[in-house]
């Protein structure tokens, strides 16, 4: 019986290994054979230029994220607390004014907690603002009382105010409204601001690629052309190029994550007050890591929608 011939195997496709998500991930960071040059606009330039943006969108996100949890602390801390400013009376020893004070609040519901602040507590409150000793003892000083409320069943804060300053002249009841409204005022600001960094980071990084789509076509024409003639489609062209930028953007995303990571570690490390509108921005929490995380997918998300969409115009014109 004679030998039937063996068929030849199949040529292998250009990505047509099977691939685990693993596998898959990995090889975001190895660049594969393409229509594009690996060096050039389009090479180690590119993921450089891809990284430094990543870079400063993942700082925006970051200051962003850390403003919102520090404004959102303070703005939780200021409403269950309340303050009475006791100014010197000269009818009335500032003893008999907190003492007549801390009476009312003693039989107010709601109210958790009654601390009256000593003189050389409100000193060393003063002293970050007017150094360290500046607050002369002759420098006419209001009492503080320190209150904590109930946020879930909170006194009335008119009635509260009308009968302390009933009870001790010149006892006024300070429900830090204000500073509530100009600290969300301010961590808005600050978030827009990021924000929009962040909105200026990407059109800057959709220019940039465009460009380097363009510069690459440009420089591989004849490629394109020979690729034309045997019968290639404009979307195989487009899906090279793509893929290309995949890799660029994944590398370059990663590599600004990763100074992006360093930069807040270190800025935990150093316990940072750096503020930015008088809002702190420090190093983040744990939960806001995964966050940062998308910041390389979304940078290859971006590069290789802004690739396609200029290849697909580009061979139009080259046609």
């Amino acid at each position: 019986m004679a030998d039937t011939p063996r068929r030849p195997d199949p040529a292998p496709t250009f990505h047509s290994e099977p691939r685990g998500f693993g596998a898959a991930l990995a090889g975001l960071l190895v660049e594969t054979r393409s229509v594009m040059p690996a060096a050039g606009a389009t090479g180690l330039s590119l993921v450089l230029v891809i990284a430094a943006m990543c870079f400063l969108a993942s700082l925006a996100l970051g200051a962003a994220l850390s403003v919102e949890r520090v404004a959102s602390d303070w703005t939780s801390d200021l409403a269950g607390a309340l303050t009475v400013q006791i100014k010197p009376s000269p009818d009335t020893p500032p003893e008999e004014q907190i003492d007549a004070v801390m009476a009312v609040l003693d039989g107010t519901p709601g109210v958790l907690s009654a601390t009256a602040l000593s003189r050389a507590d409100t000193e060393a409150m003063l002293e970050p603002w007017l150094g360290a000793g500046n607050v002369t003892g002759d420098l006419p000083l209001p009492r503080l009382v320190d209150i904590r409320i109930d946020a879930a069943a909170p006194p009335d804060l008119a009635a509260l105010a009308d009968v302390i300053a009933a009870a001790a002249p010149g006892a006024t009841l300070d429900t830090h409204r204000q500073w509530r409204t100009e600290l969300r005022r301010a961590a808005r600001a600050a978030i827009f601001l990021a924000y929009g960094i962040l909105a200026a980071v990407a059109a800057t990084t959709i220019a940039i690629v465009t460009f380097a789509t363009r510069a690459g076509l440009s420089a591989n024409r004849e490629v394109v052309e020979v690729l034309h003639l045997i019968g290639a489609r404009d979307r195989f062209i487009a899906a090279e190029v793509q893929r290309h930028f995949l890799h660029l953007g994944f590398r370059g995303g990663l590599i600004g994550l990763a100074l992006s990571v360093a930069t807040f570690l270190v800025l935990n490390l150093t316990g940072s007050g750096d503020g930015l509108f008088m809002v702190p921005i420090s190093g983040l929490q744990p939960e806001h890591y995964p966050v940062l995380a998308a910041v390389p997918f979304a940078a290859a998300a971006v590069a290789v929608a802004t690739a396609r969409i200029t290849v697909m115009r580009s061979l139009e014109r080259m046609l």
